[in-house]
């Protein structure tokens, strides 16, 4: 797991994260979208980040996690399975 420094109003606070998913985006070997899970212990709220990188962009988005798992795929059957296991990212 990963720390990672935000800056808030006050300060800076830790949003807790971790890497669950990772595919190829294109065809050079460095675009790629990585998918984390990301907990602010600040707010409360967890989310998933999607990062993404390419050769002509890069970008990021985060999603709810009822959002997240509304869509079907390889980033939300890998989530499944961090959270509950292989046989429930089956299901």
């Amino acid at each position: 797991m990963l720390v990672e420094k935000q800056p808030t109003g006050t300060g800076m606070v830790g949003i807790m994260v971790r890497e669950f998913y990772r595919s190829a985006r294109g065809p050079s070997p460095t675009d790629e979208d990585t998918w984390r899970l990301a907990f602010d212990p600040e707010s409360g709220s967890l989310m998933v980040r999607h990062e993404w990188q390419s050769e002509r962009h890069a970008g990021a988005d985060e999603f709810g996690i009822a959002e997240f798992l509304a869509e079907q795929g390889g980033a939300q059957k890998a989530l499944l399975a961090l959270l509950f296991g292989e046989a429930m990212a089956d299901a």
